[in-house]
């Protein structure tokens, strides 16, 4: 069954993290069977067969331990990784299989059910250690089932070839079992990884929606959802830290009329090179330049106190008659202008947000009142 390459990297991770247990189980089980049939085979093949079978587990061991302290992050790696793993445990069946060429019919009827036993506990083993990564199951699985079922059919003593059956029809079962667990689990990796992948489209899906829904369409600065946002988390920030908090309300100076003289397309072009340079003016990460509605922008500037923030406020109206559009309906100047209102702020709490806002205002129209074209600071009760 063909699987995505996150679903084969994830079953080859399960492969190695079951490793370990079960090859320290095989040295067990490895010694238990030397003891066992130590009265009965001869002592130079055990020792042999015991010798390989230590030798080829320690080294395992060694290699799966290091696969699960480090694991291979590359996929070709990984790959790697459980080709080695597949081919030690080939070699490792190949023992396991080897070790019934020690069955002798003239054996007590204990020792070879033991032995019956011993085997059919290591096909129950490998279906829970080895069915994540089917190759390994087969290459662990088909030697000692392969071997057993030949060295019955090799004794003669009437019995035989019906548990050579019986192991057989034993064998095929647990290859089905441990086929359709495969199954079952790679489709279960990869509902997985689809949900996980269907839940990292629709985070970002809904970042996308969030900027789109806090971004100005005109101007493409942020707008007054994502001002009264950023408001509130920097009020909650100055409450903690004790340092003031200004806010610039920023109005163009008789838009209306610039707009029934010139169009609402060169109305539009004017307030994007309003935006533009608010943003240029937000130099810091924190501060904050934004839409408030028709032609009134503010900034948002925390951890500045009053004299700075009219410093910023009276660059931004400075600069901005630089650029010089021109405004023939305008009664003070023949280009456009800025009227820009203050407040700045020490936040307490028990207090909101938005007596700032009204503050900056109260500001901005003090402004309009007195001319236009200027700054006006507003004196907070809030204190700042």
């Amino acid at each position: 069954m063909p699987v995505s390459p996150e679903v084969q990297c994830e079953q080859i991770r399960l492969l190695h993290q079951q490793g370990p247990v079960i090859q320290l189980l095989g040295i067990v089980t490895a010694l238990v069977c030397v003891l066992i049939y130590w009265p009965l085979a001869p002592h130079t093949q055990l020792m042999f067969w015991l010798g390989a079978h230590m030798a080829l587990s320690l080294l395992r061991l060694a290699r799966t331990a290091r696969f699960n302290r480090q694991p291979p992050s590359h996929p070709d790696d990984l790959t790697r990784s459980a080709r080695h793993y597949v081919r030690e445990t080939l070699a490792s069946g190949l023992l396991w299989g080897s070790f019934c060429l020690f069955l002798d019919s003239a054996w007590p009827t204990s020792y070879q059910v033991i032995l019956i036993t011993i085997y059919t506990g290591i096909i129950a083993g490998a279906f829970n250690s080895h069915a994540s990564y089917f190759t390994a199951f087969a290459a662990f699985y088909l030697p000692p089932v392969s071997m057993m079922v030949f060295t019955a059919l090799q004794q003669k003593q009437p019995g035989y070839s019906e548990m050579a059956v019986l192991f057989t029809v034993y064998a095929i079962l647990m290859y089905l079992s441990a086929l359709r667990f495969h199954k079952q689990l790679a489709e279960s990796l990869e509902t997985r990884y689809d949900n996980e992948r269907l839940a990292a489209e629709l985070a970002d899906s809904n970042r996308q929606l969030q900027q789109l829904a806090e971004k100005d369409d005109l101007t493409g600065i942020p707008n007054r959802r994502s001002l009264d946002r950023c408001l509130e988390q920097e009020w909650k920030r100055h409450c903690r830290s004790r340092q003031p908090l200004s806010v610039l309300f920023i109005d163009v100076d008789y838009f209306k009329q610039y707009n029934d003289h010139y169009g609402h397309q060169a109305g539009d072009q004017c307030l994007i090179r309003i935006a533009q340079l608010l943003h240029q003016h937000a130099k810091r990460a924190t501060d904050l330049a934004a839409r408030f509605g028709g032609e009134e922008f503010a900034m948002v500037l925390p951890d500045t106190d009053a004299r700075n923030a009219r410093r910023i406020a009276e660059e931004i109206r400075h600069d901005f008659a630089e650029l010089g559009l021109p405004h023939a309906e305008s009664p003070i100047l023949p280009h456009v202008t800025l009227s820009i209102g203050i407040a700045t702020v020490i936040p307490e709490h028990g207090q909101t947000c938005e007596h700032l806002l009204l503050a900056a205002d109260e500001a901005l129209y003090a402004a309009k009142r007195n001319g236009r074209n200027q700054v006006s600071e507003a004196t907070c009760s809030l204190g700042r």
